[in-house]
């Protein structure tokens, strides 16, 4: 199916395994996992880490050790077919950071996926990891999302990917320009997360999606 879908102009692919389907790592999903990354238009490997959020996914200690597992496991194949990391790590952001510190090379390219951490510990991976992105979504619209809200403030804007993690967390301010604007969220929307960026960061929308596309360029070479 994703030959299908690569073939698009203007389409690139990240292939991994979540955290979520940590029980299903096996030799079958390794060997469909680097056929998958082994596409032309494979940009990076994920998303994939640790998941520790209440109410989303188990998190006993036996899935946390297979969820470890099966992130090591991806690390190592990314690294060896030069892939970037894109990561996930909702509420275990520092088990994160510490395996990767230990398994990839300070240089090595990493997208830290719909980040909602602390400011702290996104200032700790940055200086670690020089080639780091930390992405902001939608979320960063969310009333009740301070903890973002000061991450797009402070995130160095070289630093700063933009996304929606589409169809989930739906910019609020884009039900206040189109209230006929579907309930789900969509690629398209991350304007709405930029405006709100540029809107906290107190610069025009120009300065964040010129330095944004930059960014993306570094990070994923399109």
């Amino acid at each position: 199916m994703y030959d299908e879908i690569l073939s698009e102009d203007g389409v690139w692919g990240a292939f991994g395994l979540h955290p979520h389907n940590a029980k299903m790592w096996s030799p079958e999903i390794e060997k469909d996992l680097i056929r998958a990354c082994s596409h032309p238009k494979c940009v990076a490997w994920g998303e994939m880490g640790l998941d520790y959020g209440k109410g989303y996914t188990e998190t006993s200690p036996d899935v946390i050790e297979m969820q470890k597992d099966a992130f090591l496991a991806q690390i190592k194949h990314a690294l060896k077919m030069k892939k970037p990391f894109v990561i996930h790590a909702r509420g275990a952001e520092m088990d994160a950071f510490e395996i990767m510190k230990a398994k990839a090379p300070k240089d090595h390219k990493i997208h830290f996926h719909c980040y909602s951490g602390s400011w702290n510990t996104a200032w700790k991976m940055l200086e670690h990891f020089p080639n780091m992105y930390i992405g902001v979504t939608g979320l960063v619209t969310f009333g009740t999302a301070s903890d973002v809200r000061e991450v797009a403030r402070k995130v160095p804007l070289e630093r700063l990917l933009i996304e929606t993690d589409a169809p989930y967390m739906k910019p609020s301010n884009a039900n206040l320009v189109d209230q006929d604007s579907p309930r789900s969220a969509s690629p398209a929307m991350g304007l709405w997360v930029a405006a709100k960026i540029a809107e906290i960061r107190r610069i025009e929308l120009d300065d964040v999606l010129i330095q944004v596309r930059k960014n993306v360029t570094n990070m994923y070479g399109i």
